[in-house]
């Protein structure tokens, strides 16, 4: 049958016996002779001791002749080296192999001794009560019974897993497995880390982490009695990590214990949307690794203290139960205005959500531990007609973590909202391959991807991205993504055959989208106060570290930007009624 280029049986093997010479005459190894034909005719093939991947006889031999001393365990199909489906060790000649329903069907031979060191014999494949034992090594008995003389042929061994990664073909939109192998050890672990605690998930940190230099951010106050350099947000790291980049940002999972939205104008104006989490197990070390409660020295000054509740701290007594995703999706709103982010998840109480971001703490804020700004955030909605992603990208409107010269202390990278910011969701799927004989009957099902706007703004658009993007296996479209809009890069990525389920592919749908503007204004100026004049210039199209930090807000100007979208997945049935999505 086929050979398709593992086996979970394996039989003791050894290298070919030599021909020897003796008196002078010449004494032949024994070998193992397959027949094209019944009884023994037509073309032949002779084998030594050995495994053969018969690629030159597939599927021809009708007859075989096995000698004294050898056994040959024939199997129906061949794959990487070893074989599988139905398989028989024969210790003896067989006339017929129809018999045995190895007629054409042989692909894979594995030709050795019947004995083994002089300790050892082949006990043959055999049928006990009903249940098929597999032939093996057992020692040498003094007083052995008859001899095995039934050749018994084994129920399907199954195919093995392939030892190399998939081959994928990206052509436009389309992407062909052209070769389907194993999910790599980095796809698999990515996998189960996004289903087991990310919600199926992985957000920016997909390829890598995203790191940050370790300054601080200042705080404007918006009263010219009070100084606008007064350090608020300072970065978190694992206590024991003694990386080289121990501050990057992180990904946090729990459940919304509370959602409010800040207003507060004038000093120290806030408008900022805030979703208190209780961490999932995997993510309590973003609490028990924080900054513990503290009534700072900030928060005692003239400038501040005066804002708190009686002149009191207002920090817990213990330690802190939550961390709280902040974000400011609109910048200086109207009276009455509440966050989209907020809308949506006022009636979320107790259910999860991901959110993706600094891992900070706020010394005006009793140092509470934050995922602020919190660029990225999804949850997900499921009942028994569809599975819905929600998902959505911010660049912090806010403006208090846009210019280095709001920075202090420490290594700058990069202000950590520095538009664009990228949001790159890779969602985990996992499809299983149906039997042929029922897609014969119940057609083919596709899994779709289809996004929803719910709100944009100052999002990025790529060049004819508005494509219907297709995953095909066998010439068949197994994952599709549909974004109706020119918003997406989008990928399919470590695509392999599930450890679990070998009937099953799994990958991630990876789709990025940017929201937020940097716009180079001049590639000229003046640094201030020089005297005489001294004229700074920068290529177009410069990064905005290229220019002195002083100048950076003449070099540039950088606007916010937000996309809050969902991505609908279902299952839909070539020539049939769509089938929703239930479960995964």
């Amino acid at each position: 049958m086929a050979i398709l280029l593992v086996s979970s049986f394996q039989v003791f093997s050894q290298k070919p016996v030599r021909v020897t010479r003796a008196e002078g005459v010449v004494i032949q190894k024994k070998l193992v002779v397959l027949f094209e034909n019944s009884n023994f005719s037509g073309a032949s093939k002779s084998f030594g001791p050995g495994e053969y991947l018969l690629t030159d006889f597939n599927d021809q031999a009708a007859s075989i002749r096995v000698p004294d001393g050898l056994v040959a365990y024939l199997y129906e199909h061949a794959s990487q080296g070893k074989g599988y489906g139905i398989a028989v060790d024969l210790l003896e000649d067989v006339a017929d192999l129809s018999t045995l329903q190895f007629s054409k069907k042989l692909s894979y031979l594995v030709v050795f001794s019947a004995t083994r060191d002089n300790i050892y014999v082949w006990a043959r494949n055999a049928m006990v009560n009903g249940q098929f034992i597999p032939g093996h090594w057992e020692r040498k008995k003094a007083n052995p019974g008859p001899p095995n003389t039934v050749a018994v042929v084994s129920p399907p061994i199954e195919a093995p897993l392939p030892t190399t990664p998939s081959v994928l073909a990206v052509n436009g939109p389309n992407t062909s497995i052209n070769q389907l192998g194993i999910q790599t050890p980095e796809g698999r672990s990515l996998w189960e880390r996004a289903m087991t605690t990310q919600l199926g998930i992985i957000g920016n940190d997909f390829r890598g982490i995203e790191e940050l230099g370790s300054a601080c951010f200042e705080r404007a106050s918006n009263n010219l009695l009070i100084p606008d350099n007064l350090n608020f947000w300072y970065l978190q790291k694992n206590q024991r990590d003694h990386r080289s980049t121990p501050y990057f940002k992180r990904t946090l999972t729990g459940e919304i214990t509370r959602v409010h939205q800040v207003h507060i104008e004038g000093t120290f104006e806030d408008f900022d949307a805030n979703i208190d989490i209780k961490p999932d197990p995997a993510f309590t070390q973003l609490l028990t690794e924080a900054h513990g409660p503290e009534y700072t020295t900030l928060m005692k000054s003239q400038y501040y203290g005066s804002l708190s509740i009686s002149g009191e701290s207002g920090c817990p007594s213990g330690s802190f139960t939550t961390l709280e995703a902040e974000i400011a999706d609109k910048y200086r709103p109207s009276g009455g205005y509440k966050s989209k982010l907020i809308e949506m998840n006022e009636d979320r109480i107790g259910k999860k959500i991901a959110v993706y971001g600094p891992w900070i703490w706020d010394e005006g804020h009793c140092c509470h531990p934050e995922i602020h700004p919190a660029e990225q955030l999804w949850w997900n909605e499921t009942s028994s007609n569809e599975k819905v992603h929600n998902l959505n990208v911010v660049c912090d409107a806010s403006r208090r973590f846009f210019w280095r010269n709001q920075m202090d202390d420490g290594s700058k990278l990069k202000p950590w909202a520095e538009p664009p910011i990228k949001g790159l969701f890779a969602i985990a799927f996992e499809y299983t391959l149906p039997p042929l004989a029922l897609e014969a009957t119940a057609g083919h099902t596709t899994r779709v991807f289809e996004v929803n706007n719910i709100q944009h703004y100052n999002v990025i658009e790529y060049p004819a991205a508005d494509q219907v993007y297709n995953l095909s296996f066998n010439g068949k479209n197994i994952i599709r993504f549909i974004p109706h809009n020119n918003a997406f890069k989008v990928s399919f990525e470590h695509v392999g055959i599930s450890p679990s389920n070998r009937n099953a592919i799994r990958g991630f749908l990876v789709i990025e989208t940017s929201v937020g503007l940097t716009t180079q204004k001049t590639t000229s100026a003046v640094y201030p106060l020089s005297n005489p004049p001294t004229i700074i210039k920068i290529p177009e199209n410069s990064n905005p570290s290229a220019a002195p930090q002083i100048l950076e807000s003449t070099f540039f100007s950088k606007e916010q930007g937000l996309y809050y979208f969902k991505l609908t997945e279902k299952n839909i049935t070539s020539g049939k009624p769509d089938i929703r999505m239930s479960g995964n």
